[in-house]
């Protein structure tokens, strides 16, 4: 469960950063559900934390069936702790609504969402592999083990965050048009290097200035 815990703990808290320092606002809902995910996953810990965890979620429990507000905050925290993936579709959704140019938002978070999705995919399947699953049940030491549980965790969060990332920089040098100009960025483009531009501009600068001097514009006419 400590894989789990240190995963929901740390996207709600870089989701809750996003929400309050950022306008991403749309991922509000989602991060309820992951800090929900987080409580859940202490609560099954075998120690104080769990201990702690356990009797928060029972007291929690126990108030909101003397409260119909409070009974509805539960059932919807709940479900946003069940659909954290669908919630962050929607936040991308939200994300596209408030763009200025919809269709280029669009694009990116198609490239980013489906980037960061594949990667916690095949994430999942590696850690959840026979393998993998052999390897950690034959560790006795309770910390070594504890240990990988939070290496996991901790993997996870990175290749997700890296994952998404480069699906939205990607995104961005395909569809994100720079000012003044209308097409997207082309793959010859892309891999074009800097300074192989720079030259070529310089070559073009100095062919136009040799071709405008007066004793040429004299050779021309005459």
């Amino acid at each position: 469960m400590y894989d789990a815990l240190v995963r929901s703990t740390l996207f709600g808290v870089r989701n809750a950063d996003k929400v309050i320092n950022t306008n991403d606002k749309g991922r509000v809902f989602a991060d309820i559900g992951q800090f929900a995910n987080a409580a859940k996953a202490a609560s099954r810990l075998d120690n104080a934390v769990g201990r702690g965890a356990q009797a928060a979620i029972k007291a929690m429990g126990n108030v909101s069936k003397e409260s119909k507000v409070l009974s509805t905050a539960v059932k919807g925290t709940k479900w946003a702790a069940k659909n954290v993936n669908p919630l962050l579709i929607g936040a991308a959704g939200y994300r596209v609504v408030t763009a200025k140019d919809k269709e280029t938002a669009l694009k990116k978070e198609i490239f980013g969402m489906t980037a960061m999705f594949s990667a916690e995919s095949l994430m999942k399947r590696a850690f959840n592999s026979s393998k993998a699953l052999n390897y950690k049940s034959n560790i006795n030491n309770k910390y070594l083990k504890t240990g990988l549980l939070i290496l996991e965790g901790l993997v996870f969060v990175a290749g997700s965050i890296s994952a998404s990332a480069f699906g939205y920089k990607v995104g961005k040098c395909f569809f994100e048009k720079e000012p003044g100009r209308e097409t997207v960025t082309t793959l010859k483009e892309l891999y074009i290097p800097q300074a192989e531009k720079a030259e070529k501009s310089e070559k073009i600068d100095n062919y136009e200035k040799e071709f405008f001097l007066p004793g040429k514009e004299k050779e021309l006419t005459a």
